[in-house]
């Protein structure tokens, strides 16, 4: 059986891939390891997990969670594939049930405040996601393992790196060449997921709602579907 692997956050986990998708990328079946505040550090752990456990799959395709989300291995039972790893985001996200009785829950939450409290701007997150997105494409291509990745949910503006630095020279983001370069990796810059799927929705169901947070249903997710095939068409 050939497998397509999808994996990223909650707008993977309730992404209603069509049959249409999985067969135009020649697999049989698909996995969805989507999770609900997932972050690109559990993308990569997770994916590389599932393919030790199960072979490669036919075609990946990675939507990018939000960026500023990581994890931590304290999770109160463990996952075939998360193991007890958990995911981090805001503190009033924290499932206290869900956290080992081994974790101190108050001294938890004081780490998330205290973490967000100490990142001074994006770069410590888009230096992370740009660094896990060349090491999860490399391992990818090492295994022959078709994929596509793509930014679902991120404000990705190459105009904020320019203001931080003023001129081009970003320090310390040379490596973004490297993504730039790679047509698996849907340029960032330009494409947005969820952005994509609220530009295409009807007016009417517009007001009101966030186009980078908001989760669509399946006729917006076909639209997407369509696009990173014809994406493919042209560029792969």
């Amino acid at each position: 059986m050939s497998t397509l692997l999808t994996n990223g956050c909650s707008f993977v986990e309730c992404w209603p891939v069509q049959n249409s998708l999985v067969k135009s990328l020649e697999c049989d079946n698909f996995v969805n390891l989507g999770l609900r505040g997932g972050s690109l550090q559990r993308v990569v752990r997770s994916t590389i997990e599932w393919i030790a456990q199960n072979g490669n799959p036919k075609f990946v395709i990675v939507a990018i969670p939000l960026v500023s989300r990581w994890e931590l291995s304290i999770a109160q039972t463990e996952n075939k594939i998360d193991g007890t790893w958990y995911p981090m985001q805001i503190k009033s996200s924290l499932e206290k049930e869900k956290i080992s009785k081994l974790v101190d829950f108050d001294r938890l939450c004081n780490l998330v405040d205290l973490y967000y409290g100490c990142i001074p701007d994006i770069r410590t997150f888009w230096d992370s996601c740009f660094t896990n997105l060349i090491l999860l494409s490399s391992f990818l291509e090492q295994n022959k393992i078709d994929y596509l990745i793509f930014n679902m949910c991120n404000k990705f503006n190459k105009k904020d790196l320019k203001d931080f630095y003023g001129k081009n020279d970003y320090q310390g983001f040379k490596k973004l060449k490297f993504i730039e370069e790679n047509k698996r990796i849907v340029d960032l810059f330009e494409f947005c997921g969820n952005l994509h799927m609220w530009q295409n929705m009807d007016k009417e169901f517009k007001k009101e709602i966030d186009p980078y947070m908001h989760h669509h249903d399946s006729k917006e997710y076909q639209n997407l579907e369509n696009h990173l095939l014809n994406y493919r068409k042209l560029y792969l």
